[in-house]
């Protein structure tokens, strides 16, 4: 019996032990694996620290998306936007193909409901209004465009006002994971003087930050505004550079009346101070608001302008122009010393800098609008309106082939091409009965006039109230801003949204609308441009951009938006500007 007790409490006292033995070496082992761990160089790993939140913040604002059905839209980093539309609306005329080609373009929901032409198509990632400020802080954007930072490896939007004496923001999304947002870029964009425009009218106070409260400022009426800011902006390309929006920023100056490009040092070289006019022959004029500035691969700017000229009836009309300057790439830089003196000068040969002299490229309109590239570069698409014998008046995107080859031998070759498709043209009979390029017998011709045919009436998409009013002198354009992308789309703004035009067929695709419960697409229900008493001001589009963020960017007058696109802008080349001739 002894025996036996002793084994039954032995036995236990054991197993005890050996688990306690076991515990102490297991322990043992682990102090000498964490001391081996600690006694090593980890600093190689630090890089995990950054990496790890930022592959977590990556993935949950890729897979948490607000529902497309919703009044606003973020992520979890990022700010609420409210949602302009979440819709795309096909062509009615168009082919079944239109969706097809729609969902290369837009971020489409998957859906097995059936879209027929004229249908809605659901976004799901919709046009959001990025930027809405009080009226004191946008007072009217004008122009857009986006600058590549080499040294940030990204780019950001810059976006011009020409309110009072103008300003111009910065708009990017950043390379962390709270988004920059809105920066001031430029003070005083389009007013320094007292020379051309009296006072420069004084910008109201507003915060740099779109996140900052600001309670001390005052919204003043629309009509007190004046528009002496600055206008169409855009970069400069380099020549072999590898982006070619790296360039020094060129600035239409409106209350300068001039075209200016912004130094490393500050001073501002005027590259256009007066042009050929468009009325008369053989007379130049200052300029007035030139606009949608843009270069061409071999260095020449192209820029647009509304001049009043006399009209035998109703006293001053506005007469918009495209102008080109040929190698304004190789225009020098203007020294400090002389940049405030500059701006008294009446024309760029007033300086010690050598700069050609504006050449009228197209005068075949009553009213130009915008101006852009083609996607193979070879033409310009001009938006504007017409004037035909009484009443009729038109809204059309006109092509003009853009070659720098003067022969003279090709130009009638092309002319009397261009005279059997008399059905294209802008003269024909069914559309416009009088000659616009020659609508006043003192009229001068562009370089370009006798090659232009239309290519995409816009008039039925647009409310007559909404061409007409856009005659009258210094009134803003309600449609007419454009954007390609690199498939040869093109993107025209107008009061109801956003057009798409395959720019290889002249076809309608379909439209952005800037609302989404709009349905003034459908025939007989556009909207009108005629304001009522107890109505808000209509905003109206004024300029798009596709940015290399992948998104498309549209601006109103006090609004700026953007909508997720899968295509991309055109890629412009850099190998083929002019070098300079020294």
């Amino acid at each position: 019996n002894t025996h036996k007790h002793t084994h039954t409490h032995t036995a236990p006292s054991k197993r005890i032990w050996q688990t306690h033995l076991h515990t102490r070496t297991h322990t043992h082992n682990m102090k000498q694996l964490l001391s081996t761990i600690y006694s090593k160089d980890l600093s190689g790993f630090t890089w995990l620290i950054f990496f790890l939140p930022s592959l977590l913040y990556f993935t949950l604002t890729r897979t948490i998306y607000a529902p497309t059905h919703s009044s606003s839209s973020s992520s979890i980093f990022g700010s609420n936007y409210r949602i302009a539309s979440s819709i795309i609306l096909q062509s009615p005329s168009s082919s079944t193909n239109s969706r097809n080609t729609l969902e290369t373009l837009f971020y489409i929901q998957n859906t097995n409901e059936p879209s027929g032409p004229g249908g809605s198509i659901q976004l799901s990632k919709p046009l959001e209004i990025i930027l809405q400020p009080p009226s004191s802080t946008f007072h009217h954007l004008s122009s857009s465009t986006w600058v590549h930072d080499e040294e940030l490896g990204r780019g950001y939007l810059l976006v011009s006002d020409s309110g009072y004496s103008g300003r111009i923001w910065r708009w990017e999304v950043g390379g962390g994971p709270i988004t920059i947002g809105k920066t001031l870029h430029m003070e005083n964009s389009g007013c320094r003087s007292k020379i051309w425009r009296g006072d420069c009218p004084t910008n109201h106070h507003v915060t740099h930050r779109d996140d900052d409260d600001d309670n001390h400022t005052t919204t003043l009426p629309k009509k007190e505004i004046q528009n002496y800011g600055s206008g169409g902006i855009t970069t400069e390309i380099i020549k072999g550079s590898e982006n070619a929006h790296m360039g020094k920023l060129l600035v239409s100056e409106w209350g300068e009346r001039r075209i200016v490009r912004i130094e490393e040092d500050g001073s501002r070289t005027p590259m256009a101070i007066t042009v050929p006019s468009p009325c008369m022959s053989g007379d130049k004029e200052r300029l007035n608001t030139p606009n949608h500035l843009l270069y061409t691969p071999w260095g020449n700017l192209i820029f647009v302008d509304s001049l009043s000229c006399d009209a035998t009836d109703d006293g001053k009309v506005s007469s918009g122009a495209v102008y080109r300057i040929q190698e304004a790439v190789n225009v020098p830089a203007l020294p400090v010393s002389l940049s405030r003196e500059a701006h008294s000068w009446n024309d760029t040969s007033s300086g010690e800098t050598e700069t050609k002299e504006p050449e009228l490229l197209y005068n075949g309109m009553d009213a130009v609008y915008g101006v852009t590239l083609s996607h193979d570069l070879t033409s310009l698409f001009v938006s504007g309106v017409v004037r035909g014998n009484g009443e009729d008046v038109r809204a059309l995107i006109v092509k003009l082939p853009l070659d720098d080859d003067d022969d003279d031998d090709e130009e009638k070759e092309e002319e009397e091409e261009s005279s059997d498709d008399a059905d294209k043209k802008i003269t024909m009979e069914d559309s416009i009965t009088e000659n616009t390029a020659d609508a006043s017998s003192s009229s001068p011709m562009g370089i370009l006039d006798s090659k232009s045919k239309v290519f995409y009436d816009v008039t039925p998409h647009i409310h007559p109230s909404c061409i007409s009013s856009n005659n009258q002198k210094e009134e803003t354009p309600l449609f007419g801003a454009m954007a390609v992308d690199a498939s040869g789309n093109i993107y025209m703004t107008y009061t109801d949204g956003v057009l798409i035009i395959d720019s290889l067929t002249g076809r309608h695709i379909g439209t952005i609308p800037f609302h989404s419960e709009d349905t003034h697409h459908d025939d007989g229900a556009l909207l009108t441009c005629t304001k009522e008493d107890d109505e808000e001001e209509k905003e109206i589009p004024t300029s798009i951009v596709f940015g290399e963020d992948g998104y498309l960017y549209v601006t109103t007058e006090h609004t700026l938006m953007r909508l997720k696109a899968r295509v991309k802008g055109v890629a412009m080349p850099t190998n083929l500007v002019v070098p300079s001739k020294k």
